[in-house]
Parts: C-alpha cells; structure tokens; sequence
C-alpha cells in the first residue's frame, strides 16, 4: 500500500492525506497541486482528510472527465447541497486516462493544477460556475481558469539518471 503524508497547508492548520512516493526526492505533482489548492482556496475541506488517487479507471455509467470527486454528507453522497463543513470520507480522483503518470501531470501542469483546485473546491461546498476564466468552470477548454498560484508553482521535472559510459 502506498505511503501516506501529511501535506501542510499555508493558512491553515488542516492537512490533506495523499499518496506519496517511497523515498520521494521531490514532491509529486499531486503533492504541490494539493498544496496549490489550499492555498488558492485558504482551507482545507473535510478536516483535512481527503483521500486523492491517481490513475483511476472511470467508473462505469460515470460521464467521461479528467477528475472528479466524492464525498458522503447527511443529505446522501455527493450532495453539494449539503453544509460543505459536513462532508466525511472525502475523495478526489483523477482519471488514467489523461493523467497516467507524473511525468504527463507535470507536462500538463497548468491545467491538471487547475483541476486540483476545482475539486477541492467542490469539497469546500462550490458548484461549477460558467463566468470566462472561472476555476470552477465546469469543464476547462483553455488556460484561462488556470489560477496564477499554479503557474507560480511549477514542480520540477525529475532529474534524469546519467547512463555515461566513462
């Protein structure tokens, strides 16, 4: 099983769990989105336990999209009519199909940071919004939604290994 971090997040005292690599040199995309998002929304939704997968298989019957998340509430799952302060086992997942490897986060950067940030924002109780250049626009068909705090933000390709022969 994969290992799990604390993720700290600027201006608040919650935390995000998320997968982390054995071992990890650097953040992982997801780690510095998530931190992203945090800061973009200045909270942490669900206590700070959300629970973010990568490389999802899309579940059947479900609208092709590139993430999305879940969460239970006292009104039935996934209700964002629902007190945001009421979600529990809180989810964000984000399909194999566009994102299967870090490596296609981080060429994808602007919007698959764009994308954290949007579901955490369902988490924190927003509902998709059609203004131009929202981030919570529900589907993204350019840059413009991409929060400055993302480009800032930029996570580092992984150092290539050296194969020199000397």
């Amino acid at each position: 099983m994969a290992l799990r971090r604390l993720l700290a997040a600027a201006l608040v005292s919650a935390a995000l769990v998320v997968p982390a690599a054995a071992g990890a040199a650097q953040p992982s995309p997801i780690d510095v989105a998530a931190d992203v998002g945090a800061r973009y929304w200045g909270a942490v939704p669900c206590g700070g336990q959300v629970k973010v997968l990568a490389r999802r298989p899309l579940a059947p019957g479900r609208d092709p999209a590139d993430a999305w998340v879940t969460f239970d509430t006292p009104l039935g799952a996934n209700n964002l009519a629902a007190p945001a302060g009421s979600y529990t086992n809180c989810t964000i997942a984000f399909a194999r199909r566009r994102w299967p490897t870090a490596a296609s986060m981080r060429a994808d950067w602007g919007i698959f940071c764009a994308t954290m940030t949007h579901e955490l924002g369902h988490l924190l109780g927003h509902q998709h919004d059609a203004t131009p250049g929202s981030v919570m626009a529900p589907v993204f068909t350019d840059h413009s939604s991409v929060p400055a705090m993302c480009r800032a933000a930029r996570p580092a390709r992984a150092a290539r290994k050296s194969h020199r022969k000397r």
